[in-house]
């Protein structure tokens, strides 16, 4: 019975010995900086943009807001320097779809890797994510054409895991998309 108990004290001594240096990792992953009430001019919910930002101690803009009035626009973030999230818009004459967005962009032979959500509007690729939705009364990038489509391009800086940037960029687009295009005062 004597050493029963010392047997069972190890792996506590342990786990506290081991605690400190996990909470001193976490205090190294933490967003330090302030995110935007915008999105490239876009208004939305913190929750909404809070998971594809990475960790980091300073936040920069670079570009211009979405929403302003241009058949395409884009709008960057940096943290620490480093691309983090990159957002474009674009309205097209053609009907297309999130499908035919993304393989603009989409490096020939990879096509296999683009995955399509199933209402057909968002379309993931390796950490990018094209969102679309039907647009008129503005100019197209086909010049004197109206646009049908208007579409909006995400991307986020280097990811280790594609799958769970894949599942936090679509539940993104859901939720920028449409107030991407009511910011673009697109009608349907």
């Amino acid at each position: 019975m004597g050493n029963s108990g010392s047997i069972l004290k190890r792996p506590l001594w342990a786990l506290v010995a081991v605690l400190p240096l996990l909470s001193g990792c976490s205090a190294e992953e933490q967003v330090e900086y302030d995110l935007p009430n915008s999105l490239c001019g876009v208004p939305v919910d913190r929750s909404v943009i809070e998971p594809i930002f990475p960790p980091g101690k300073e936040l920069t803009q670079e570009g211009g807001a979405l929403p302003d009035g241009q058949d395409r626009s884009y709008c960057s973030y940096l943290v620490d320097g480093n691309t983090a999230v990159s957002l474009s818009d674009q309205r097209y004459q053609e009907k297309l779809t999130a499908r035919d967005v993304i393989m603009k962009t989409t490096p020939q032979g990879h096509a296999e890797e683009v995955s399509v959500v199933a209402s057909g509007d968002i379309a993931l690729y390796r950490g990018h994510a094209v969102g679309v939705t039907a647009c008129s009364g503005f100019p197209s990038e086909v010049d004197g054409e109206e646009s049908r489509v208007y579409a909006v391009m995400v991307g986020i800086g280097d990811s280790e895991n594609w799958q769970e940037a894949q599942t936090k960029l679509t539940q993104f687009m859901e939720e920028f998309l449409p107030a991407a295009a009511q910011a673009d005062r697109c009608s349907d």
